[in-house]
């Protein structure tokens, strides 16, 4: 009995201390000084979401000097396998406006992407934001959610 007790202990106190897989690189909105900093920012929005794989960030944010919502995406590889290696076409919807992009990735480490457009879309906690990543053997959906 005092064995299953102490075994008992053991696993709850390893179980509570394992963290959590983090699937964005690191990468936080707290870390977008050029951003934050900037005296004319409006609003700086985040959506995040991952698969097994793919780690996806949008954030989205508005300087009041801009009628143009500008948007910094990453897309960082968290797989077991292999990096995927050359073409990788990445499509993106936020709402009903959708775009596209391809990159060349190549073995480098962190395996971190980042990408750059601006959208006439002001997302909120409502809007549906979608990752959609296409290599030569496969395509994985991300939903991102606001943070």
């Amino acid at each position: 009995m005092k064995w299953t007790a102490i075994v008992l202990i053991l696993l709850i106190v390893l179980t509570g201390c394992s963290k959590d897989k983090d699937y964005y690189g690191g990468i936080t909105k707290d870390k977008m000084t050029d951003i934050t900093n900037d005296s004319k920012l409006e609003y700086l929005h985040e959506f995040k979401g991952h698969t097994d794989n793919w780690g996806a960030m949008m954030y989205f944010y508005k300087t009041k000097d801009s009628e143009k919502v500008s948007t910094r995406g990453y897309l960082i590889y968290n797989g077991k396998d292999e990096l995927p290696t050359g073409e990788v076409t990445v499509l993106y919807q936020v709402d009903e406006e959708t775009g596209s992009f391809g990159m060349i990735t190549a073995k480098q480490n962190p395996p971190t992407y980042a990408f750059l457009f601006s959208t006439s879309t002001s997302p909120t906690s409502q809007s549906k934001v979608k990752v959609v990543v296409q290599t030569r053997d496969k395509s994985e959906t991300i939903e991102l959610k606001m943070n």
